[in-house]
């Protein structure tokens, strides 16, 4: 029987980090709770003991291994080491038990030469030369060689669901078998999570008595708690990202179980464990557990874990400054920061942590010019820069910072046109200009940004119809030109890329009820079809939907009152309502509506006095209550002193400075009082 279930042969210069995540979800995807691993894989940085003589012990490897899991890549294709490991398994095994994964460069079956096209630049080994009968099924890891968020990573879920394509294989078991397999060991896992921290604290408690206790036992101690703060810290990352996503997971257990798993993590670290890795690893357990608090709806208790992600971090980069992983990381948490204080309407503090991260990759990028991520890194920083301005109305200045990000990520796709990540960066940037270009009343513009953006994640999602992410940048892109030719006049062109768009976020939605974001992306698809509807005529059909929406709006803003986007959903949603039901004559139900939606509007203006959107939303309430009777005079005359006071401050954009005049009008046109 042989020793391994499978080889992994791949370029160490490239492909380390590809190849470890790789084996670790082969090994243990499906794996039953109580046992270390499913499958045996032979990597040669953790299967190989030191050896005077190395190729020996690495043919005796493949001659105990069932299959060979090839990294194609450049790399790889110029590596004698993998060469050779390919030429002896084909020379003992046979091509039908050696699978691909493609981490580099580009694969292409020719059907009528019956083998790869072959050239200069094909990542495959020599060997490999018309070895197949008939195109082996191979998978496709180029997104995950390098990366922020989504590199190579043993817990990310596109990361596992390709590898169970070669788990599968390896088992002789469908795919799909084996992932519904994991799912119930990972639900297993989830209903012991409090065991396993109830215990854990046991294992803290006798840890820390023996070091604080036991001096004759210092040593036991000390590594007894080491151990225990490194799997405490492994737990908060692998709950936070296994349960941020979990469909049907009651929101309120996963907060559970994550608070009892923090506190542990906490009760550790002051006990005395404070090794820079185990600080670091801590760090990065925060940022995940940031990112699932927000995706349950929790804002404030996301900002704290961030918070003090960034303390920790702090620490350790004045403790060796020159650490360029520790700096990453640190800029990691400024952006984190920055996106959450945003949320809640600081923009003054959010732009101060998104300069902050930007001074880092700037620097570092400088003095590492051959490391491309963190030229990846100053672009997402310009974005988020461009963010802030923009949301405060300085639309000339995140059109610069936009467009500075732009010029990075272009030369970075022409350097590596395969990479799917950084064609989405391109698709960001490209939307944000196209937005801002809206607002500056450039329509032609903004619309031909918009379509450079679609095109791009139409051509993402069609490669990888089940990355979600992509499916919903697509959506966001279908959005995006429809508003363009709305605002042109052409409503029923915009209505088409309304629905395509509300297609792809209700099939997100259906596979994943618990998703917050998906639920708010729907109320915006119903307003963009209720609002084109109503240009068509068409208003009972409008008002089921802004109805629909609303609905939606509600559950999401209840779920988080500190969200103040989610909350100025619902405002728009009454106002949108009340419209239609005043060109129905129904002056009563609609007056209801305009005055639920400015109460809300009221609220949120306060609380970002700075914020033009804000300002501009409860003029544009003051404005619909007037209009239908509602003491004219002074709501009229309120609305057009916050439109003057933003256009005075250069806060008011092209197009919503020409409603200064409508207003003018409308005050003038009322009676003596």
């Amino acid at each position: 029987m042989p020793l391994y279930d499978a080889f992994i042969s791949y370029s160490h210069a490239k492909d380390k980090p590809v190849a470890a995540a790789l084996q670790s979800v082969i090994q243990k995807l499906g794996k039953p709770w109580y046992r270390r691993r499913a499958l045996r894989v032979f990597r040669d940085d953790t299967s190989l003991s030191a050896t005077p003589s190395l190729w020996p012990s690495i043919e005796q490897a493949l001659g105990n291994s069932s299959f060979l899991v090839l990294l194609a890549s450049p790399e790889a294709a110029a590596s004698p080491w993998v060469e050779k490991e390919v030429s002896f398994w084909l020379s003992n095994k046979g091509p039908e038990t050696l699978l691909i994964a493609l981490t580099g460069g580009a694969l292409t079956w020719n059907d009528k030469g019956a083998d790869f096209a072959w050239d200069n630049a094909t990542p495959l080994p020599p060997a490999l030369k018309g070895r197949f009968a008939a195109e082996p099924k191979w998978v496709d890891l180029r997104a995950y060689r390098d990366g922020d968020s989504d590199a190579a990573n043993s817990r990310n879920a596109r990361f596992i669901e390709l590898g169970a394509d070669l788990a599968a294989a390896i088992r002789g078991m469908p795919k799909e078998d084996l992932l519904s397999q994991e799912v119930r060991q990972q639900r297993r896992a989830v209903n012991l999570a409090l065991s396993a921290a109830a215990g854990l604290l046991l294992l803290a408690g006798a840890a820390v008595w023996q070091w604080t206790v036991a001096m004759s036992q210092r040593d036991r101690a000390e590594r007894t708690l080491e151990a225990a703060t490194e799997t405490a810290n492994g737990l908060v990352f692998d709950l936070a990202q296994q349960l941020k996503d979990r469909a049907g997971m009651p929101a309120d257990l996963v907060r559970n179980i994550l608070d009892r798993a923090r506190k542990l993590q906490s009760q550790l670290t002051q006990s005395g464990e404070t090794a820079p890795e185990l600080r670091r690893s801590e760090a990065a357990a925060l940022i995940a557990l940031a990112d699932t608090l927000y995706s349950l709806g929790d804002s404030k208790a996301a900002l704290e874990a961030a918070n003090k992600s960034h303390e920790i971090l702090e620490e350790l980069t004045a403790i060796d400054p020159d650490n360029t992983e520790w700096q990453r990381w640190l800029s990691i948490s400024h952006n984190k920061i920055g996106g959450l204080l945003l949320l809640t309407g600081e923009q003054d503090k959010a732009l101060a942590e998104y300069r902050k991260g930007l001074a880092i990759r700037e620097k570092f990028a400088a003095a590492l010019p051959g490391e491309k991520e963190w030229q990846r890194d100053i672009a997402v920083s310009d974005n988020k820069i461009g963010d802030v301005l923009r949301a405060g109305g300085r639309y000339e200045e995140a059109l610069e910072s936009y467009r500075q990000g732009l010029a990075v990520m272009e030369t970075l796709v022409a350097s590596e046109p395969g990479n799917p990540e950084w064609r989405r960066d391109l698709s960001v940037s490209h939307t944000e200009i196209g937005g801002t270009l809206m607002e500056l009343g450039r329509r032609d513009e903004a619309l031909a940004e918009y379509r450079k953006g679609l095109d791009i994640d139409q051509r993402s999602a069609d490669e990888d119809k089940g990355n979600a992410l992509w499916q919903r940048d697509l959506a966001v892109s279908h959005n995006k030109v429809g508003d363009v030719l709305l605002a042109g006049g052409d409503q029923e062109a915009a209505l088409e890329e309304y629905r395509q768009a509300q297609a792809i976020i209700a099939a997100l939605a259906e596979a994943d009820p618990s998703n917050a974001e998906w639920r708010r992306d729907l109320t915006v698809s119903d307003s963009k079809i209720g609002d084109t509807l109503v240009l068509l005529g068409r208003l009972d059909e409008a008002l089921a939907s802004y109805r629909k929406g609303l609905a939606l709006a509600e559950q999401v803003a209840s779920a988080d009152k500190s969200n103040l986007q989610w909350q100025r959903d619902v405002s728009v949603a009454h106002t949108r309502i009340g419209t239609v039901l005043l060109r129905q004559g129904k002056r009563e139900e609609a007056l209801g509506e305009y005055r639920a939606g400015l109460a809300i509007d009221e609220a949120l203006a306060a609380a970002q006095p700075g914020d033009a959107d804000a300002q501009i939303d409860l003029a544009y309430s003051l404005f619909s209550v007037a209009d239908v009777g509602d003491d004219p005079r002074a709501n009229f005359a309120r609305c057009l002193g916050i439109l003057r006071g933003l256009k005075e401050r250069g806060m008011l954009s092209a197009e919503a400075a020409k409603w200064i005049a409508t207003v003018e009008q409308k005050l003038a046109a009322l009676p003596p009082s």
